[in-house]
């Protein structure tokens, strides 16, 4: 049975960036955790919402932790990508829109008020300068936007590659096999081996709780989401390559949705991607979460979807469109779950629809837990404590 002292389980963004911070911290490191499946319709699980090409990155939040933790993590990323060797990060700017009256409003109160009182350079837009800046938009009348220069997008494959790439170079051994079962530090693998450590870090998502890998259920919320793409030539492409990405809540609507720009997916094609949803269907278990990743999401809900952003870019050519299936996890608290459970326990879970960007600050927390240190002084006004479904009950 291999030892070390730490095994992180789950090979996901957190994950992998936990096992990087550990492992340069002088720490022997076992990180676990399947590859992403070649053929997602045929695979038994776990999955991963980071195996896409996309993810908005951005400072500006609507809550100052978010901004704080995605802050921190952005600060390194040209670090991480000039270390490993492994691009990953595009600062095309990203955008946050909203109108000024309506249900929506207040969404556009919360990101304009954080940005002032971090201090985050910003332009922000609204009106004829916000027409004239992004004429690819299609903005109601009254809209407020804030254009983040630091925002941009992230390939989340590609970022896990670099996270993984220096724990490796720190000493890390990535165990490429599901776990099971844990028992204090000893982990059961899927082929019946097992990995012995002194402590565990449980870093699974929304698995988190439905994996037989923790004492107790956290109280977490899993929403089954699709993602809809629109395919654009490569000319059609690079006519847009001004545009930002984009978190944007349409006239008469109090829920945000996102919007990326073209990106180069790794068949060659250019997608544009949109998503976000005020209703989606609540996943309960890990096989119910294996079904939905099998497929490609719902169809309905990307109609809707393509809707949207058909009355925001009216000149953007949707002949060939396309869903795909998506999970989030929010937490009970609406900030993430990070803490030592117990001697041999630590829990890195809750992206809440926002953890790709902050993955690394977060993994960094989570190795800080893991070895005893306290996150009071880190400079957040949440604790990350953990809710156990108990008493959200």
């Amino acid at each position: 049975m291999k030892t070390v002292d730490v095994a992180v389980i789950g090979r996901g963004l957190m994950g992998t960036a936990c096992a990087r911070h550990l492992a340069e911290a002088g720490h022997s490191v076992a990180l676990v955790g399947p590859d992403e499946p070649a053929e997602p319709a045929r695979f038994g699980g776990p999955f991963a919402s980071h195996h896409d090409a996309g993810r908005i990155t951005r400072i500006i939040a609507h809550d100052a932790d978010w901004s704080r933790l995605s802050a921190r993590s952005i600060a390194r990323y040209r670090d991480l990508e000039a270390r490993s060797g492994i691009g990953f990060y595009t600062a095309c700017g990203g955008m946050m829109a909203a109108p000024s009256e309506g249900p929506g409003a207040g969404f556009g109160d919360a990101f304009l008020s954080v940005a002032a009182a971090e201090g985050i350079p910003h332009d922000r837009l609204e009106g004829a300068a916000l027409a004239a800046r992004f004429p690819m938009f299609r903005f109601a009348e009254g809209t407020r936007a804030a254009w983040d220069p630091a925002g941009g997008w992230i390939d989340p494959r590609a970022m896990r590659r670099a996270e993984e790439a220096l724990a490796m170079a720190a000493g890390a051994e990535v165990i490429r096999e599901a776990a099971v079962a844990r028992a204090g530090g000893s982990v059961t693998l899927g082929s019946g081996g097992a990995v012995a450590a002194g402590h565990v870090v449980v870093a699974t998502g929304g698995y988190a709780g439905m994996d037989a890998l923790l004492p107790f259920r956290p109280a977490l919320l899993v929403y089954a989401r699709t993602v809809a793409f629109v395919e654009v030539r490569g000319d059609e492409a690079a006519a847009l390559s001004g545009m930002p990405t984009l978190i944007f809540v349409p006239e008469g609507q109090a829920h945000d949705l996102y919007l990326l720009p073209p990106i180069r997916y790794p068949d060659g094609r250019w997608l544009l991607k949109i998503g976000g949803e005020v209703e989606s269907p609540r996943l309960t278990d890990a096989a119910g979460m294996t079904a939905w990743f099998r497929g490609a999401g719902s169809a309905e809900a990307g109609r809707t979807l393509l809707g949207q952003l058909a009355r925001l870019m009216p000149d953007l050519p949707m002949a060939r469109t396309s869903t795909g299936a998506c999970a989030v996890a929010f937490t009970a608290t609406g900030a993430p779950y990070v803490e030592r459970l117990d001697e041999t326990l630590t829990l890195v879970t809750g992206g809440n629809g926002a953890g790709a960007k902050c993955a690394d600050e977060l993994g960094r927390l989570g190795a800080l837990a893991a070895t005893g240190a306290e996150l009071a002084g880190e400079g957040y006004g949440c604790d990350f404590r953990t809710v156990r479904a108990v008493e959200a009950a």
